[in-house]
């Protein structure tokens, strides 16, 4: 019996090894994304932890994804303000796409919390662009 429950660790490890060492480490200090608005956005993954990876980093092609949003081929353009391709479109639009967006959750923690509105849904002088 204890060997059975021997392997049984192993194979659990051997099979979960490839998954933990498919995601890179988190960023310990803010991003930066530039597109196109005025101002750099700076993210910080620390206030995001409870929230998990593939929320943003959504699967493309039924995998996970944990590529930059602006990384070619995904939402690469950084001068465009609708559609799909454009950086600004998914981070700003609020309901109907198939991921969700950073205002679309800001949106919902605002709702809970009106006190965080111009920190976390405000244009200017907000926690996205100070």
């Amino acid at each position: 019996m204890k060997k059975f429950l021997f392997l049984a660790a192993i194979l659990t490890l051997a099979l979960a090894l490839p998954a933990l060492a498919a995601q890179p480490p988190v960023p310990d200090k803010p991003l930066e994304l530039k597109g196109s608005t005025k101002k750099t956005v700076m993210f910080p993954h620390a206030p995001h932890q409870k929230v998990e990876c593939v929320t943003c980093h959504h699967p493309v092609q039924d995998k996970e994804n944990f590529q930059k949003c602006a990384t070619a081929g995904c939402h690469d353009d950084l001068t465009a303000k609708k559609g799909e391709k454009s950086l600004f479109y998914v981070v700003h639009t609020k309901t109907g796409l198939k991921h969700q967006t950073c205002l679309e959750c800001h949106t919902k923690v605002v709702a809970e919390k009106p006190d965080l509105k111009k920190d976390l849904t405000g244009c200017a002088k907000s926690k996205c662009h100070p």
